[in-house]
């Protein structure tokens, strides 16, 4: 369990800010390390059995700077997915400042597939939920007001994807 202050922050937005506690939490980040790095958690899930020497962190760089298998770009792999008939969904949050919706959009653009639906909004109870566009074996999905880890900022839009990619149904119109 956690102490008393490390929920505080939460604590303090609902009380003072009701709309602050639905939204994105900034302490976040510090709750998963504190969880993630308790023994009992990491004795449920079966987790740093070896007993690393370091913390778990969030954001690591000690697997991205020694995982050399990986590819520089998943253009070739979502092309040999999209050959073989799997449908591909992309999404991002629009304030993603890590992985900015142009930059998915230029990439995207770089695989010349068909567009079968032109750019569109999708809507979540009659509000813009976001943007989207099809294309010949790939769907585009943009969450509005979300940051990099979309279901953490918008879990109900994400929800919406989530389900909509399930039932092989477009975006809400």
């Amino acid at each position: 369990m956690f102490n008393g202050s490390v929920f505080s922050s939460s604590l303090y937005y609902s009380q003072t800010q009701p709309w602050m506690f639905r939204a994105y939490d900034p302490c976040t980040e510090r709750y998963s390390q504190l969880y993630f790095n308790l023994p009992e958690v990491q004795k449920a899930m079966h987790a740093n059995v070896t007993r690393i020497s370091y913390p778990w962190r969030t954001c690591s760089d000690i697997v991205g700077n020694y995982w050399a298998d990986s590819p520089l770009s998943m253009l070739p792999i979502y092309k040999e997915l999209i050959a073989a008939g799997i449908k591909i969904w992309v999404y991002s949050g629009d304030t993603d400042a890590v992985v900015p919706v142009t930059a998915t959009r230029y990439s995207i653009d770089a695989l010349r597939l068909p567009t079968l639906i032109n750019w569109y909004p999708w809507y979540d109870n009659g509000k813009v939920g976001g943007w989207s566009q099809v294309y010949k074996g790939l769907t585009l999905v943009t969450v509005k007001g979300a940051g990099h880890e979309v279901p953490l900022h918008r879990p109900r839009q994400a929800f919406i994807i989530f389900r909509s990619f399930l039932e092989n149904k477009p975006m809400p119109g």
